[in-house]
């Protein structure tokens, strides 16, 4: 008998077993529905944007469209060529001024709109006061920024990348706070990216990142696959985003307090043979920039950006982290690329001086976003206007002197 009234019963369970599985699986679809959908009413989005680049280790992959929120907010355009631009020709134009910015997430600027983004405000600024210095031809500002760039990283792209363009003038973007660190194999933490080494008074370019396996693993299709997921899912940008978090990165200096992927010791002189290497290297890389862009017949200009505690609205907390730092003043680093520039011969554009004005004079952070500490991190839409106004002139002087050469 219990065996002929098991029978029906063993289906029975399978159903109602089956149906608890479909009804879980629904809900954790719905549930996903609800987290995709309420991620995007509140604007969250983290997309990964970059894919391997033989040369550079990374740079922005050709045609991303997408939306940024984990600093500031802003919609996302990568042009045919990998870079945050519009679309521009190879060829450059008959009566055009180009000028190609090389430089790291400063440049790239994803945290503002692309309108409100330095090369933007640079080539309207540019354009707008041409006329003014007897300049008949327009200029056209190419930006050639990627996250975490340092200047050897820039030196390859502008062989690799940027010379198709034919630019007239290139404007480096050098961050001393982390661009003197990340021109080190010593000292920078990311060993995943080209490096330069000194032989024989020659700059040799190191592409041992190659052969390391978070960038062979880059090259694979199951890495793509985990990309496109990322990209078309905010829940996934979440969960990766929380996953891969950086914790703050502790100071050097007691009681000084640093910014995620900066580093206080470019404000004072080189406590160590490493950092005395780095900053030398650093040096020879920028007198290589300013050799190989004479010898395309362009002109170099370098600018020098700022970190969150040189332009600071109040003149007490600069001197304070001075203090903390156990220096004068925060221009070390300023100071040494602006001598660097006299003795090689290329303009040197120092922005902690006017950005520093202008944030005393209004009151007003040129660094930091509502959603971020303010103060704090990339420029906002006042860095970004204020740093391209100080270049203006600069390179409307640069450009005056390269024509009338061309006259000559």
């Amino acid at each position: 008998m219990t065996q002929a009234n098991d029978e029906p019963i063993r289906p029975r369970r399978r159903f109602r077993t089956r149906s608890k599985l479909l009804l879980a699986c629904l809900a954790g679809v719905l549930a996903f529905g609800v987290a995709e959908v309420g991620l995007r009413v509140v604007g969250f989005s983290h997309p990964l944007p970059y894919y391997p680049d033989e040369f550079c280790g990374a740079r922005l992959q050709p045609g991303f469209r997408g939306w940024w929120s984990k600093e500031g907010a802003a919609e996302i355009s990568i042009n045919s060529f990998g870079f945050r631009d519009r679309e521009h020709s190879s060829e450059k134009p008959a009566g055009v001024i180009r000028v190609a910015v090389l430089g790291d997430s400063y440049i790239e600027a994803f945290q503002v709109a692309q309108s409100a983004m330095f090369g933007s405000v640079l080539e309207r600024e540019l354009n707008a006061r041409a006329a003014d210095v007897g300049i008949e031809q327009s200029f056209e500002v190419l930006s050639f920024g990627v996250s975490g760039y340092s200047t050897a990283q820039e030196l390859l792209a502008l062989r690799q990348h940027v010379w198709q363009f034919d630019p007239d003038i290139v404007l480096l973007a050098f961050l001393p706070a982390n661009d003197v660190r990340g021109n080190s194999r010593e000292l920078e933490p990311d060993d995943c990216r080209p490096f330069f080494d000194r032989v024989d008074g020659e700059l040799v370019p190191d592409f041992s990142f190659r052969d390391d396996q978070v960038y062979q693993y880059s090259l694979t299709s199951g890495y793509r696959f985990k990309t496109a997921v990322i990209n078309a899912s905010r829940v996934a940008q979440l969960l990766y985003a929380v996953r891969n978090r950086t914790p703050t990165k502790g100071s050097a200096a007691e009681g000084a307090s640093t910014e995620v992927g900066l580093d206080d010791e470019c404000f004072r002189p080189p406590q160590t043979d490493e950092w005395e290497s780095a900053w030398v290297l650093t040096e020879r890389l920028i007198e290589q920039f300013d050799r190989e862009v004479s010898e395309h017949g362009s002109q170099l200009a370098v600018a020098v950006l700022t970190a969150s505690q040189q332009v600071d609205p109040d003149p007490a907390a600069r001197r304070a982290y001075a203090d903390r730092l156990g220096v004068e003043d925060l221009g070390y680093a300023d100071r040494r690329i602006a001598e660097l520039g006299e003795r090689v011969g290329f303009p040197t554009i120092i922005l902690s001086e006017p950005l520093g004005d202008f944030a005393e004079r209004t009151g007003r952070f040129v660094h930091g976003f509502p959603n971020t500490a303010p103060g704090q991190g990339h420029w906002n839409e006042d860095g970004h206007r204020e740093a391209a106004l100080a270049c203006v002139a600069p390179l409307l002087q640069l450009a005056t002197d390269g024509t009338e050469a061309d006259s000559d």
